[in-house]
């Protein structure tokens, strides 16, 4: 692998200072060749004016501009704040985005109680733009039901079958102070959205000694199976495992049980390539910290260690909390303050590889691209 071009989707420094600090990547490559990143940008990385923008490049990044900026923050009459947007375009001209709405109506609340590390309320919400995402109409609800402090966590899967699949996770309520299962789930629909099959778990320790965070799933285009990668915390040692990697059935309803990819690192995104090979894209929090892809031939069952590319460095130094132990309330913390992070990587229409994410530092945090060619 090797880094050809970088640049930047959308420059922090330079916006307004509610519009200053930026993470939760998505990035979209359409048939028609435009490249569409989302992300959500506030004045702060816990903030109740964060909000979702789409930026679009048709010169596969050399220059962009914002198709869309700003859904409604309030929802049935509920103040809220926007945390997530992806988009799938799921025939030629034709977008559905997941979206991640969480209630802020109660201000100076944050995103996690300090005392339970429960989640405010939220709700995910698909909609469709016919115009390259400028427009977004007919929005509905993804049912989510039993679940509780859910967390949207990519871009809408279209499967072998036609079907629709919402990856999200699952946590607990804001005041709920018991221990908390967390679950990594699918949510199936044979409607185009509309009425949804019940949750399809991707990965669960029913001990709950394991936590299998942030699911990246990817379909692989020639054989339609699916595969997932996770940040992977054990919640006894309080510390991270290594990623580990999980492999779906085609219908996204049965799943392996996640195993352990040798690599140390946090968030990672799969990208399935021709005959069989992968590559990951994945967040190298502890020193060095940077943003690294590694590749593998088999699936991922195996990964080539010695190719492994690191295309972004952060300047910032070491980052807070990977030199302890850490409970879930030192996460949230952390979170707060980390100042780079969630790699997407998409497949360019010549072979190389798109990957967009967020870096900055403690004034600004943009949206940055860089093109790798395998």
């Amino acid at each position: 692998m090797k880094l050809i071009n970088h640049g930047l989707v959308f420059d922090a420094a330079a916006a307004p200072r509610y519009r200053a600090f930026c993470s939760f990547t998505d990035c979209c490559i359409l048939f028609d060749g435009r490249i569409l990143v989302t992300f959500r940008a506030g004045s702060s990385k816990d903030s109740a004016d964060e909000n979702i923008i789409i930026r679009s490049s048709t010169d596969e990044g050399k220059t962009w501009r914002t198709a869309f900026e700003g859904l409604n923050l309030v929802v049935d009459g509920v103040a809220g704040a926007w945390r997530s947007g992806a988009l799938c375009e799921i025939a030629p001209g034709r977008l559905i985005g997941s979206f991640n709405w969480f209630d802020r109506s109660v201000p100076g609340l944050p995103l996690s109680n300090p005392d339970t590390q429960g989640t405010l309320p939220s709700r995910i919400f698909l909609m469709e733009s016919n115009d390259g995402g400028v427009n977004w109409h007919d929005r509905r609800e993804v049912d989510t039901r039993p679940h509780e402090g859910v967390a949207a966590t990519g871009a809408v899967l279209r499967l072998a079958s036609g079907a629709l699949a919402v990856p999200y996770e699952a946590w607990k309520s804001y005041y709920d102070a018991r221990p908390g299962e967390h679950h990594a789930v699918l949510r199936i629909s044979h409607d185009g959205g509309r009425t949804f099959d019940p949750a399809a778990i991707v990965a669960h320790d029913p001990p709950s000694n394991l936590l299998y965070w942030d699911e990246r799933v990817a379909v692989n285009p020639e054989t339609g199976a699916l595969m997932g990668l996770f940040w992977t915390h054990d919640r006894h040692s309080r510390q991270d495992r290594n990623i580990h990697i999980a492999w779906g059935s085609p219908d996204g309803v049965t799943w392996t049980s996640p195993v352990d990819t040798g690599f140390g690192g946090q968030i990672a995104c799969p990208l399935p390539l021709p005959g069989g090979r992968l590559l990951m894209a994945y967040v190298h929090r502890h020193y060095p910290p940077s943003l690294r892809a590694v590749l593998s031939d088999d699936h991922g069952k195996t990964w080539d260690a010695a190719g492994e590319l690191c295309f972004y460095e952060s300047g910032a130094g070491r980052e807070s909390g990977m030199d302890a132990k850490r409970d879930f309330g030192d996460y949230w913390a952390d979170m707060n303050v980390w100042s780079f992070g969630h790699p997407i990587a998409r497949r360019l229409p010549d072979g190389d590889v798109f990957v967009a994410f967020y870096g900055g530092d403690a004034h600004a945090m943009g949206i940055h691209w860089v093109r790798i060619a395998l």
